[in-house]
């Protein structure tokens, strides 16, 4: 092991022996503190994720990605310089939201039907929020407005696909990668497979959520959030004079869900640009979810993240521009 990452072992768990000695000393808080993040997965992402997460399994178990990727191929090798694939994935991405994308490219890698250097070029376009949870969750439920809710749900599609043709122009084509003898499954265990990988998923994504509600509540509490809410305070100071919409948008860097809850209890176009932003980049709880994944997949973080954040700001200029347009 070399030293930077013996440095790096030694202060994560210098950090996380903290973390459990202020939750020993203020469980009354922090007990709460997850619970409320709990809850909010429960009535916005639960709903929102599960049925797709079932569906997906079920979908690739019955190898509707190899042949969904023989149609698609010309499509996307053209416009992408992608495997057809990868046009299954981002539409299964797009329809079903994090991190369903990414545990479908830790499938496809595991199976031998994409390489790592693919995997690393499809992230970016299969790492989306989906409908239900950007249209019903965060703009009926949070924003109390379905037509937000789509704008903000155009914008974030449009900015991923936007970014990833833009990098294509400049990236060279892939060698398709050989796949393997697909193992048959029998028919009576698909669903069983898929249900049990659904919950298992989905229980992931709610520890996620209140692990990171807990610890954005932590850094909260002592400050730690304050350079970078000052921060965006500055820079949206002719437009936010009370900071409530850096505040907000501060602790949906950490975790988005509660992020898009904040900004929505002040809303207007810079709010819902700034929850698009959000969305699009995902936060560290989600973007933690995906590394999990793309571990497994060969994905390369220095070409992903980079990505990830010119998405979040394209996102964030066509919500301004749609919200200009049509609210």
């Amino acid at each position: 092991m070399t030293k930077s990452k013996k440095i790096l072992y030694a202060s994560l768990s210098a950090a996380i022996l903290a973390i459990i000695v202020l939750l020993a000393m203020f469980p009354e808080r922090y007990a709460k503190c997850c619970l409320s993040g709990l809850e909010l997965w429960l009535y916005f992402v639960l709903p929102s994720l599960f049925p797709f997460f079932v569906l997906t399994a079920l979908l690739t178990k019955l190898g509707v990605a190899e042949r969904a990727s023989r149609v698609l191929s010309p499509l996307c090798e053209k416009a992408f310089k992608m495997p057809g694939i990868a046009s299954y994935c981002f539409a299964m991405s797009a329809l079903s939201g994090y991190p369903v994308g990414s545990r479908m490219l830790a499938d496809l890698r595991e199976n031998g039907l994409i390489t790592d250097a693919q995997a690393t070029r499809m992230s970016p376009l299969c790492s989306t929020s989906g409908p239900l949870f950007v249209i019903a969750s965060v703009g009926a439920a949070m924003f109390h407005s379905q037509k937000i809710g789509l704008i903000l749900f155009c914008s974030h599609i449009f900015a991923v696909v936007l970014v990833c043709l833009v990098f294509s122009a400049f990236t060279k084509k892939q060698p398709a990668a050989q796949p393997p003898q697909r193992r048959l499954v029998a028919a009576d265990n698909i669903l069983y497979e898929s249900v049990y990988g659904a919950v298992t998923s989905i229980l992931v994504v709610g520890a996620f959520i209140a692990v990171f509600y807990i610890l954005a509540q932590i850094l909260s509490d002592f400050y730690l959030l304050l350079p970078a809410e000052s921060l965006f305070s500055l820079v949206l100071s002719p437009f936010d004079k009370s900071g409530q919409l850096a505040a907000a948008f501060t602790q949906g860097l950490i975790e988005a869900t509660h992020g898009c809850k904040l900004l929505a209890q002040n809303p207007g176009m810079l709010s819902v640009s700034l929850a698009a932003f959000v969305i699009t980049f995902g936060g560290v709880s989600i973007l933690a979810q995906q590394i999990c994944y793309f571990k497994k997949a060969g994905v390369k973080l220095k070409y992903f993240l980079p990505v990830k954040i010119i998405q979040a700001f394209t996102a964030f200029a066509l919500c301004l521009l749609f919200c200009f347009l049509f609210q």
